[in-house]
């Protein structure tokens, strides 16, 4: 057994976790490895090989304050959570241990089959779980946090080499396809619910590659990123295979209501800093890109050249830049009051004057396809929007380069990343608002996609 830990220090007031902790610490030592990650910045990690003979410590409270250290168990599921040299790490493990410790809360980490974590949390356990796709079933005993990440499934069949057109349908519940999963993950779940039967279901990606490249399984549905590591790693060359786009899965941690309840505040706590541990944006591949640019970038033109939308910003527009310093003021606010879901009095008025009306019948107009809809004038200062944005300024955005450009035609397509004030995935179109009469740029539209409803297969 490998056990990894790191000091922590809590600060609240309640004993009474201590024996909770004991028994949840016991639970997770049964799983196999539990690396006790209690976050803090006054000592460094201790390496495996320094601790593994020692008994285990669990985190005392002392008495003046409340032990919520809490243990969260997890898979190992390559690149989100894997063992690097003893230690379990990954993207979502760093994400956590960035979050949890800005806001001072300890945790430990034991690893088992995704099946038997949920039923620990559902069993009350254990306090929580990760990585997991948003699920009603898990809702009914769990509350899921913010996205973690977002996962890209795609289906995975045997490259055909034959003269005969490959069809690029992707296969259907009750067909006579072999379908393939891993054994007990969100996919397999998800197939499930979908009512494809009489899955092949495999405990590793790499047994489950294997078994595609070798014909025994028709189709797979698995995490592109996961996907490519696997094949990587058994030496299967690309041409081998057919991969075919299926969806978007967000995943989240989920919280046992019994921890939520006795510590409510954690997980809006953990949400709010929880933006500020996300590393770079997922990259959009070409085809992605290239549908963006033919399906929805003329919608967002058209937009952007509507008579309604020219003079609704006109009707907007102020009587210029502000001061740098009523500018600082009026954003602060606007960000501190947004992120407790209020709107600051600038962004109360800006919500409710026309553009922002014509804005979200925009959006509403759209589907679920459009999350956001916001136009900000040429010195980045934001006059309308469908719904309360994360910043008053945008002059220092990638997006206010269209206030700038010499081009009018030129448009900005971001990659995807996570956005708290919409709870989406979103890529970011940005077009200026040219006015008709002299081609000067008036302001500037971006229009969020929430890319798991614009790039599935159907839309």
């Amino acid at each position: 057994m490998t056990i990894l830990r790191r000091a922590g220090i809590t600060k609240n007031n309640n004993k009474g976790r201590n024996g909770l902790l004991r028994d949840a610490a016991r639970h997770a030592l049964g799983a196999g490895l539990v690396a006790m990650a209690a976050l803090c910045v006054v000592a460094p990690a201790v390496l495996a090989n320094d601790i593994v003979s020692r008994p285990v410590e669990v985190a005392q409270p002392d008495n003046d304050s409340q032990d919520n250290f809490l243990i969260l168990q997890t898979n190992l599921h390559p690149p989100y959570q894997e063992l690097r040299n003893g230690t379990l790490g990954g993207y979502s493990v760093s994400v956590l241990d960035c979050a949890f410790d800005h806001i001072g809360v300890g945790y430990g980490l034991a690893v088992a089959p995704r099946q038997r974590n949920r039923e620990m949390v559902r069993n009350g356990q254990a306090d929580g779980f990760f990585l997991a796709r948003i699920s009603e079933f898990m809702d009914e005993y769990a509350v899921a946090s913010n996205p973690l990440a977002l996962e890209k499934w795609v289906w995975v069949s045997p490259s055909r080499r034959t003269a005969e057109p490959v069809s690029a349908n992707v296969p259907k519940p009750g067909g006579f396809e072999t379908i393939g999963a891993i054994l007990g993950s969100n996919e397999a779940e998800w197939l499930a619910e979908q009512g494809y039967g009489d899955l092949v279901r495999v405990p590793l990606i790499a047994s489950l590659v294997g078994q595609v490249a070798a014909g025994r399984v028709d189709y797979a549905l698995v995490d592109k990123h996961s996907f490519e590591i696997a094949r990587n790693e058994l030496g299967i060359g690309a041409e081998q295979f057919q991969v075919q786009f299926e969806r978007y899965a967000p995943l989240v941690v989920y919280f046992s209501k019994r921890y939520v309840a006795e510590f409510p505040d954690l997980v809006n706590r953990l949400n709010t800093v929880l933006e500020f541990c996300e590393t770079s944006p997922m990259h959009l591949e070409p085809w992605e890109r290239d549908a963006i640019e033919r399906v929805q970038l003329p919608m967002v033109r058209q937009l952007a050249k509507s008579p309604d939308l020219i003079r609704n910003v006109r009707g907007a527009l102020g009587p210029g830049r502000l001061p740098a310093d009523q500018r600082r003021l009026i954003d602060e606010e606007w960000s501190t009051m947004g992120r407790l879901g209020q709107p600051s009095t600038r962004a109360r008025e800006i919500l409710g004057n026309s553009l922002s009306e014509f804005l979200r019948a925009f959006q509403l107009a759209s589907g679920e396809q459009v999350a956001e809809a916001f136009v900000f004038d040429i010195y980045g200062q934001t006059i309308g929007m469908n719904r309360l944005t994360s910043d008053y300024d945008q002059s220092d955005e990638p997006q206010y380069q269209m206030a700038q450009s010499i081009n009018r035609e030129h448009a900005l397509i971001d990659d995807i990343r996570f956005d708290a004030s919409t709870r989406t995935f979103l890529s970011q179109i940005t077009v200026p608002v040219l006015d008709p009469e002299n081609g000067q740029t008036l302001a500037v539209l971006t229009v969020g996609l929430d890319v798991s409803a614009a790039l599935r297969p159907e839309s």
